[in-house]
């Protein structure tokens, strides 16, 4: 099962072989800004997850729209009878209750730099192009096309990639790509997406956007399409649906409705894919390691912090003044936080590829309100917690 919801997260557990598409907007439940919310990708190759409180989601046919957090009771309250215990979610384990940290006083811990992971999501050729030609077609082909120099430089690079190994040394080569390359990066992940890409791409998804465009906002966008574009797209439809478009009068669309933008966004929607790389790196501890690295961290009693999670993946490790810490139980392939600091405002801290027993610190602020957070293990095990500090 490729898709499982939380209480307060989707998850979708993809991988190179069960890719996950879906169509998602920001619309939070909480009067939180939207600009403040960042555009999910709608194809995902790598295992994901993102609010329910944060976005509308439509999925193998089903619409999710935006709904408030739910935390169990906190342990001073003595209604204990809710979901998180007596009926935990399909694919999730018994939610377990600790009360306060691990550590609960000043204790010595190793610290260690790591490097830090960021998602970004760029268009591999090996997805788009038609399996039928080689690499020497595929050439002449952005050659035809109407993009500038450097654009079809880089994507000469990109065929390279394509037919030099396989989707895991194409992976390797991109990654590499977005650490030390960063004009490269920037075209992949931004630039990429555009419609004179066109004549490069295989399958039926063309006609079915051509079919159900309205015909007079097709017949106002023509003269803007390059002739590479203009001629797959006739060939596309039939002879009779080109006439009814050249005789409908022409009607600018509404923004984001134009052709262009349509096709732009279904080739993202379609053939996009997650990318992992390292940028810069985080500081996380350890209870052994080397002996110049140890540390002392000022952990301060928690005994009124009440954290949940099913199953066993991540224990509440200890707070500080302005630090919370958590520790990994499993091998992981992502985990968020997200504070709300007010109905208003959240803080998120996300990572990627972490091992075992790795004790990671986010922020922490006396006035917020409370922290959830969910993750996926390396062995697709999903799980998801709760840190309440306050008795409402």
């Amino acid at each position: 099962m490729i898709y499982r919801q939380g209480y307060n997260y989707h998850f979708f557990l993809a991988d190179m072989d069960s890719v996950a598409r879906f169509v998602s907007a920001p619309d939070p439940f909480y009067p939180i800004p939207i600009k403040k919310i960042p555009d999910l990708p709608s194809v995902s190759t790598d295992p994901i997850l993102f609010p329910q409180f944060l976005y509308s989601l439509q999925y193998n046919r089903q619409s999710f729209q935006p709904k408030p957090i739910t935390n169990p009771p906190y342990y001073r309250s003595p209604d204990q009878k809710t979901d998180w215990f007596q009926n935990p979610k399909p694919g999730f384990s018994n939610t377990k209750r600790t009360i306060g940290g691990l550590k609960q006083s000043p204790s010595e811990l190793y610290r260690s730099k790591r490097d830090k992971f960021k998602q970004t999501r760029y268009l591999s050729l090996r997805d788009i192009v038609n399996p039928e030609f080689n690499e020497r077609m595929v050439l002449e082909k952005i050659d035809s096309l109407y993009v500038d120099t450097k654009s079809k430089l880089y994507l000469n690079r990109l065929v390279a990639i394509l037919y030099s190994g396989t989707k895991e040394e194409e992976i390797k080569i991109i990654t590499n790509l977005f650490r030390f390359e960063t004009e490269f990066a920037q075209f992949l992940s931004q630039q990429m997406f555009t419609v004179e890409l066109i004549p490069l791409i295989h399958g039926i998804f063309l006609q079915e956007i051509l079919r159900s465009h309205d015909e007079r906002y097709f017949h106002y966008i023509l003269p803007k399409l390059s002739p590479p574009v203009l001629q797959v797209i006739r060939k596309s439809i039939s002879k009779n649906k080109m006439k009814q478009i050249e005789l409908a009068p022409a009607l600018k669309p509404p923004a984001g409705e134009d052709l262009v933008s349509l096709i732009e966004a279904e080739l993202y929607r379609r053939f996009a894919r997650n990318l992992y790389y390292e940028e810069g790196s985080i500081f996380s501890y350890r209870d052994e390691g080397d002996e110049s690295q140890i540390e002392t961290i000022p952990f301060e009693n928690s005994e009124k912090f009440d954290f949940c999670v099913s199953g066993e993946s991540l224990s509440f490790y200890g707070k500080t003044k302005t630090k919370l810490f958590f520790k990994t139980n499993e091998w992981m392939d992502t985990v968020r936080f997200d504070l709300f600091l007010t109905r208003k405002e959240l803080e998120t801290s996300e990572f990627h590829r972490l091992p075992k027993d790795l004790i990671l610190e986010i922020p922490f602020y006396e006035t917020g309100l409370f922290l959830v957070g969910g993750g996926i293990t390396k062995q697709k095990q999903t799980f998801e917690s709760s840190l309440l500090w306050f008795d409402y």
